[in-house]
């Protein structure tokens, strides 16, 4: 049962990683048609969308490197 409940786990942390990253990557690449600044709101205040970007980027990949440790931690034990 310990050992579904990892899988499952992680299949949720690389899916949300997967999405997080897409996003991310979308934000970093977006880019105005006018040329100038980009943001997105989040919790109400306008945040620069690079920013935005890099820090789902990196929070995508820390994800999806738990659920690779959890799977592997689940073909150990």
């Amino acid at each position: 049962m310990q050992r579904v409940l990892r899988l499952a786990v992680a299949l949720v942390l690389v899916a949300v990683g997967a999405l997080l990253g897409l996003y991310g990557l979308l934000a970093i690449l977006y880019r105005d048609h006018s040329g100038g600044s980009t943001y997105v709101t989040l919790f109400g205040h306008e945040r620069d969308a690079h920013l935005v970007g890099a820090v789902s980027l990196a929070a995508g990949a820390v994800l999806i490197a738990a659920a690779v440790l959890l799977i592997r931690r689940r073909r150990h034990a």
